[in-house]
């Protein structure tokens, strides 16, 4: 697939610059903010979202490879084009009715997207909107804010806390796609598409109390 402009992995942010330069073929999605998403069905069962699902909306790159059998949210991108990535499997989601762009048989672009959880893939409950379409300042809580930091438990230097956010994203590849050490306050930041009641879990379960912090793209619905 496409040959390496460099060997590195490339933040969010700057692929949406890049998704937002170039069009595929595809009618734009509907502008589907503003409407009450709990009362919405699941696009692909057509079963109504439980009452008390939580629904999470991000913006995020979209990405489905030839090799893969469906879309996927991505976290961060490998900088070749054409792009490559690996995430959470997206349902419900149509290329034809999105905005996108391809390549060698990649496709991708950058969407606000809205849904639930289902313990395997990100269910979508509205339409996805491209970001080139919309004013991000209108979803200041899609910001990225500092994660907040309690009083680890433990007290432990860099290589421990490093050690644990590559533990993490290792055991979690499809949610987490990076972690480092914040040694001046004693803690593993980890960089997750969503954090999952199993991530908390596993977090809790094998680590001091207050020594993992995580800071998701994917965040609740108020």
């Amino acid at each position: 697939m496409g040959h390496k402009v460099l060997q590195r992995f490339i933040p969010l942010a700057a692929l949406l610059v890049l998704a937002a330069c170039g069009q595929g073929e595809g009618d734009a999605g509907a502008d589907g903010t503003g409407s009450d998403v709990g009362s919405q069905s699941d696009q692909q069962s057509g079963e109504p979202t439980p009452p008390d699902a939580v629904v999470y909306r991000g913006a995020l790159t979209v990405l489905q490879g030839v090799e893969r059998d469906a879309a996927e949210l991505c976290g961060a991108v490998a900088e070749s084009y054409p792009p490559q990535c690996g995430g959470l499997p997206v349902t419900g989601w149509d290329w034809d009715a999105v905005e996108h762009e391809e390549a060698e048989g990649v496709r991708w672009g950058s969407y606000l997207v809205t849904g639930t959880f289902d313990g395997k893939s990100f269910v979508l409950t509205e339409d996805p909107v491209s970001t080139a379409e919309i004013d991000m300042a209108d979803y200041p809580e899609l910001q990225y804010q500092e994660p907040e930091i309690g009083d680890p438990a433990e007290d432990l230097d860099a290589a421990e806390l490093q050690a644990i956010a590559d533990e993490i994203t290792a055991a979690f590849p499809r949610y987490v796609y990076g972690g480092w050490a914040d040694d001046q306050n004693g803690v593993a930041i980890i960089d997750a598409l969503l954090v999952t009641p199993e991530l908390e879990a596993y977090a809790e379960e094998h680590y001091p109390a207050d020594t993992v912090v995580f800071s998701s793209m994917l965040k609740p619905v108020e």
